[in-house]
This record gives C-alpha cells, sequence and structure tokens, in this order.
C-alpha cells in the first residue's frame, strides 16, 4: 500500500518593510498623513522599518514615538546633498523594500540617495500639495530627478495632471489615492461648542467662522482678516488655530482694521477637534492647495464650508450642494459668501449635512489606507 504524500507545509507571507522619509514632523496635513500610515498599515504584511525627518522633531514625532515607532532626524532645513548621504546609509542599514517619501524637499533628498543605495528598493513618492506655484528652478530639479521614482502618488487629480501635463511624468507612474479621514471618535460635543464660545466671549447670536493651518501665504489668511473687515456690522466672528511665520502680518492686518475683538489667531492647538464643535462655518482661504485633511474634517462634522476653487477643493465640495466655492484671493467674494450664510439658516442647515454625507461616502480613513496597501502590493510584485 502506497503511503500518502507528506503534506506540503503552507507558504508563509513574507511581510514588507516600508521606511517612510518626512520633511517634517510637525502638526500638518502631510504630517497626519504619515503618521496614519505608519500607524495603521496592515502589521501582518507590513512593518515600518522607522521614520526619517529632514527637519529637527516636531509633535508628531513625539506620537509616532508613543505608537512604538523608530524615528530619526537628519536636522535639515532644507534639501542638501550630505542629508542623501545620510539618508543613504539609514537605507542600506534597515534594507526596507519600499522607502515613501513625503513632501517636496523630503522626496528630493530620497532620490538622490537612491543612487547610493548599494540594495534595490521601491521608491515612492508623495508630493501632498501641487507644485504650481513652486519656482522654475526647483521644477527644474525635480523634472532632472523624477524618473527614479518607481510611483508618485497624488492626493488629488489636480496635482496628478500638473505633473503630467507640465513635469512630464509618465501616467502609468502616477496614481490618485485621495486623502481619507476618521471622525468617528469625536463627533460634535455641546460641551466643548459651550466651552470655547465662553471662552472668546460670544453672544448667542455670533456666527463664529473658524479656519486651521499653518500662518503662511499659501493658507490665505490675509485674505481671510480682509473678508471680515467688510462685515463689521454683522454678527460674526473668526477663530484661527495655527502657527506659522505669517504671525505677525496677520496680526498688524488685524490692527490695521481694528478686528482685535472679531478676528483671534489662537495658535497651534492639539484640540482641534473640540474647536471644530464650537465653529458655526469652516473657511479655507487658500492660495493653492492639495486635498487638505482640515477641509474633510470640518465636513464630517457637518460645517457648512466656504473654500477657494483651487487644485484638489473642487473634487471634494461641489459649489451650492456641499459648500460655497469662491475664486482664491479675492476677498468680497469670501464676506459675501460669509454674509450669505449669517442671513440663511437654511442654507448652513442644508449643506453641512450634505458635506458631512460626501466625507462618509468617498474619504474614509480605512479607504484611503486600503488603497495603500494595495498600491505597495502591486509595487511590490512589478
Amino acid at each position: 500500500m502506497k503511503s500518502p504524500s507528506p503534506r506540503r507545509a503552507p507558504l508563509l507571507r513574507r511581510v514588507s518593510r516600508v521606511l517612510f522619509v518626512s520633511t517634517s514632523t510637525t502638526v500638518g496635513g502631510a504630517e497626519k498623513t504619515l503618521f496614519n500610515l505608519a500607524t495603521l498599515l496592515d502589521h501582518k504584511a507590513f512593518e515600518v522599518a522607522g521614520v526619517v525627518s529632514l527637519k529637527p522633531e516636531g509633535e508628531y514625532a513625539k506620537r509616532l514615538r508613543a505608537a512604538g515607532i523608530k524615528v530619526e532626524t537628519l536636522g535639515a532645513a532644507s534639501a542638501r546633498p550630505r542629508d542623501a548621504k545620510a539618508l543613504a546609509a539609514i537605507i542600506s542599514r534597515e534594507r526596507p523594500d519600499i522607502v515613501h517619501a513625503l513632501m517636496f524637499s523630503a522626496i528630493q533628498v530620497a532620490r538622490m540617495a537612491k543612487p547610493q543605495v548599494g540594495t534595490a528598493f521601491k521608491l515612492v513618492t508623495s508630493p501632498r500639495v501641487n507644485y504650481r506655484t513652486r519656482s522654475t528652478l526647483t521644477l527644474a530639479f525635480d523634472r532632472w530627478q523624477k524618473d527614479r521614482d518607481d510611483l508618485l502618488i497624488a492626493e488629488c487629480q489636480a496635482s496628478a495632471d500638473f505633473l503630467i501635463k507640465r513635469q512630464g511624468y509618465a501616467p502609468a507612474k502616477v496614481k490618485v489615492i485621495r486623502n481619507g479621514i476618521e471622525t468617528a471618535g469625536w463627533p460634535m460635543s455641546k460641551v466643548d461648542r459651550a466651552k470655547h464660545r465662553l471662552e472668546l466671549r460670544l453672544g448667542a447670536t455670533d456666527l463664529l467662522v473658524g479656519a486651521v493651518g499653518r500662518l503662511d501665504d499659501q493658507k490665505g489668511f490675509d485674505v481671510l482678516v480682509e473678508a471680515m473687515a467688510a462685515l463689521k456690522s454683522f454678527p460674526i466672528k473668526c477663530a484661527v488655530l495655527g502657527e506659522g511665520p505669517a504671525r505677525a502680518k496677520l496680526e498688524a492686518l488685524v490692527r490695521k482694521h481694528q478686528l482685535e475683538k472679531t478676528v483671534w489667531l489662537l495658535g497651534e492647538r492639539a484640540d482641534v477637534p473640540s474647536w471644530l464643535s464650537a465653529f458655526d462655518v469652516y473657511a479655507l482661504p487658500s492660495r493653492w492647495e492639495g486635498l487638505p485633511n482640515a477641509l474633510l474634517e470640518a465636513m464630517a462634522l457637518s460645517l457648512p464650508v466656504v473654500a477657494s476653487s483651487v487644485d484638489g477643493v473642487p473634487e471634494v465640495i461641489e459649489h451650492e450642494k456641499t459648500g460655497l466655492l469662491v475664486p482664491p484671493e479675492r476677498p468680497k467674494a469670501l464676506s459675501d459668501s460669509f454674509r450669505r450664510l449669517v442671513t440663511d439658516p437654511a442654507l448652513r442647515a442644508r449643506l453641512g449635512p450634505a458635506a458631512s454625507a460626501v466625507i462618509a461616502e468617498k474619504f474614509t480613513l480605512r479607504r484611503m489606507i486600503g488603497e495603500y496597501e494595495e498600491t505597495y502590493r502591486k509595487i511590490l510584485s512589478s
């Protein structure tokens, strides 16, 4: 009698190592996406080899370490050839299967490092913002290095189109994965709303416009202040959460228009979800963008939104249905939209829930993480 053949042991699926390289780990949309990827990837399929930050460590470096992820910093202010050498040494030591670089400077350093590494790896890049406002010199440098990528992941179609049409990227090496957010753990809070409105000494009929972002020219907060200057006779106030190099300029503009009791620059806050509960309207007056997480979070919490119609923003907001779109750098268009929302409660009540429904359908964190995992698998098998 023939003895049965021994069963083959099941093949163990190899875990792929991913090393993230980021320009910074401060509080920002790109850094938040990095944190989500590093902490939420399926650990049965992907092992995070670590996070390398070009710039000195910020808030997300602390959060990554608390989650058990190794963080290193190159201590740089911008991309330098010596940083590429240092990064190449880290890549050679960690031997990742994928190096995923986020934001312009990190991308350029990772590209410079690639030929210096003796082991093979796939280079994935994510600009996280539209490049259309970058200088001619930096765009030329980007074009020179772009072919070292195995894949570029754009956060919106507008960014992908610019790279393909203006920078000459091969369409087959550009993929769009739109941002996703998770707000299940922080719904609107009546307690937080009451606390923050009391803190700002708002009246029962005051409408609070809120904005979140880095204080720099990109975010257009100077346009927001100019818009508020035209609304002094209306029961509307404004709070901006964030920090950055444009603070002094914005403070001077607030003083110029005598808006000290109307517009507040509240600095960087760790409790952004708490503050979103206090807002009645969310403003995104940006000059250029990618697809901002802060916008998605505000919409998810049913806030009516007024936003600049730039780059990836119209990919999430349908004008008059899920928010109001205005041209960038147009204070009057912004103030006119705020005036509409002040005087038309029914419009606010319609736009907010419609915005929330879009986020729940198309911009979830689970969907985003799943798309990144699938993309990593495909690039590794190619």
